[in-house]
């Protein structure tokens, strides 16, 4: 069983095995492509986009989630006034147009800001639909899915995480939903100050990621820090979970300067015991001196065919790309899937979302 795990660069957590599809929040609506279905995109609903909604990425947060229990993914905006929600009717429509389903958790029912708050949709209570989880000012607030397209009141279930109620800023600290004990309930794991990570750890230098490396079903710890040498980078810094603690970090993988992330995409197998092999080159492109960044090209690592294995794909200048995982580690050419999504064609991330996700 591997542990999903919800965090702030990853709000929608794709499925493996799973056949992943490509959602976009576009200026005029929402735009899908269903893998495998799908050859080319469509659009679906002329709603939640920049012009078609008046939703701004400054502002409002767009996500997928299973709100419904029929384990197909839904379309939730916290838009102006409140949370509104399209659901997927399984024939490559939505419900049109969009229902408010809380008058909370948004930019004026709430005073919820994109860069103070965190909002979630997870499953909190493992009951096969998702609730809604807001890192708020005073903590973590929760507002249950009843099952009828209805939301409970938010209700303080933490008071910590939050902007107020423990000082935790976007700019500075992590939180992540992941469930680190292996009874199938998702947890809070934040990264603090002077709390889980320790040290000269910063959010604009290191990544840090929750995962079950294990395979056991309990998510561990990971951080990409600083090896203490100028000339070398290190995966620093795995906590591996025992369910009752988490022992002091060991150093996993050393990639030296000479596998530097600017001009290709490198991989480190994970061999089953919390070690990995050695770090390699795996595909000449998606990186930096192709003339791929952050700033413009999301690009994820995602099951793309349902064997389990994770495939690239990227979201180029004029195109999406996506190189597939042989089984082995291995990965192919990268090859044009679609020419929308392109950041030419007016998919920017200062108007618009992109995610890959199972529909």
């Amino acid at each position: 069983m591997t542990s999903k795990v919800i965090s702030q660069t990853l709000p929608v957590p794709a499925a493996s095995p799973g056949i992943s599809d490509i959602v976009g929040f576009g200026t005029q609506g929402v735009v899908i492509l269903r893998n495998s279905i799908c050859i080319r995109s469509v659009k679906v609903i002329n709603d939640f986009g920049y012009d078609a909604g008046g939703y701004r990425t400054e502002k409002h947060v767009r996500l997928i989630a299973d709100t419904t229990g029929d384990k197909r993914g839904d379309i939730v905006g916290f838009g102006e006034r409140g949370v509104w929600i399209s659901v997927n009717k399984g024939n490559n429509s939505f419900t049109d147009p969009p229902q408010m389903v809380l008058a909370d958790f948004s930019y004026l029912n709430g005073s919820w800001r994109v860069e103070k708050h965190i909002r979630f949709m997870a499953d909190i209570r493992n009951i096969g639909r998702a609730d809604i989880v807001g890192f708020g000012d005073g903590g973590v607030f929760i507002s249950c899915n009843n099952g009828s397209g209805r939301f409970s009141p938010p209700a303080l279930a933490v008071a910590d995480f939050g902007y107020n109620a423990g000082g935790w800023r976007l700019d500075r600290h992590l939180r992540f939903l992941a469930d680190v004990t292996g009874d199938g309930f998702l947890d809070i794991v934040g990264f603090g100050d002077d709390q889980v990570v320790i040290g000269r750890w910063r959010i604009d230098k290191h990544t840090r990621f929750v995962a079950d490396l294990s395979g056991y079903g309990r998510a561990d710890l990971i951080g990409f820090g600083d090896a203490g040498v100028s000339d070398t980078m290190q995966v620093d810094g795995v906590w591996k979970n025992t369910r009752d603690s988490l022992p002091p970090s060991r150093r996993i993988s050393v990639a030296t300067s000479s596998d530097s992330g600017e001009d290709a995409v490198y991989i480190a197998i994970n061999n089953g015991n919390g070690t990995f092999q050695p770090v390699r080159r795996v595909i000449d492109t998606f990186a930096y001196n192709q003339g791929w960044r952050v700033e413009k090209h999301p690009r994820f690592v995602v099951d793309l065919t349902g064997d389990g294995c994770a495939d690239i794909i990227g979201f180029g200048d004029n195109a999406v790309w996506v190189s597939y995982n042989d089984g082995s580690g291995n990965f192919g050419p990268a090859m044009k899937l679609i020419d929308d999504f392109a950041y030419s064609g007016g998919w920017t991330l200062e108007k618009t979302v992109c995610y890959v996700a199972n529909l």
